[in-house]
């Protein structure tokens, strides 16, 4: 039987992805992650080289994919919270994957300040800046924050209201009311 080495680490990756998200690095399982990829667990340590160097690769995977989905755009930033809520209920490992990178291992990934630099550079010169009367590195930490406190806030204020937080009625109500917290923020004159 031919072996497709490009597959295998491929199957390891996505497992990878899975176990992460859900466990983090602390909590993940080289064995798990194996019988998930339907690898053996050799081809793990050949493929990555250890645990944490997975975790690495994993992470900049699912990074990456994000910033390629849902790029920063500095002239439509209620719109990109939007995109960026969406993409979070679409793919939530994305979320998780970047929570677990926070708590336990901040210093991998793909190394985003250049990329946020230049959004902050473009902001600075540019229209928001003088709109919001925020400091844009400020406003873009704002409008993040805006976007995962749904993913991160207690079952019991998302269901305070009777509501099903999972519905697709209420999870359009709460991505409306998200681009327009946004939108306010970008635009001190509509908090009147």
């Amino acid at each position: 039987m031919v072996r497709d080495a490009s597959a295998t680490r491929a199957r390891i990756l996505d497992a990878a992805i899975d176990e992460f998200a859900t466990y983090g690095l602390a909590g993940a399982r080289i064995d798990r992650i194996a019988a998930a990829a339907e690898a053996n667990k050799r081809s793990i340590y050949v493929y990555f080289g250890s645990k944490e160097q997975l975790f690495t690769a994993a992470t900049e995977r699912v990074i990456g994919a994000v910033g390629e989905a849902v790029p920063l755009t500095e002239d439509d930033l209620p719109g990109y919270a939007g995109r960026v809520f969406d993409y979070a209920l679409e793919h939530p490992q994305a979320f998780r994957m970047g929570l677990w990178r926070h708590l336990e291992r901040p210093d991998v990934g793909p190394d985003l300040v250049p990329v946020y630099a230049s959004k902050i550079a473009v902001m600075t010169a540019g229209h928001e800046a003088e709109t919001s009367g925020l400091p844009p590195t400020d406003l873009v930490v704002l409008i993040l924050g805006l976007v995962q406190a749904w993913f991160i806030s207690p079952v019991a204020l998302l269901t305070a209201d009777g509501s099903d937080p999972q519905s697709p009625e209420r999870i359009a109500q709460h991505r409306a009311s998200l681009v327009e917290a946004a939108r306010r923020l970008v635009d001190p004159g509509m908090l009147s």
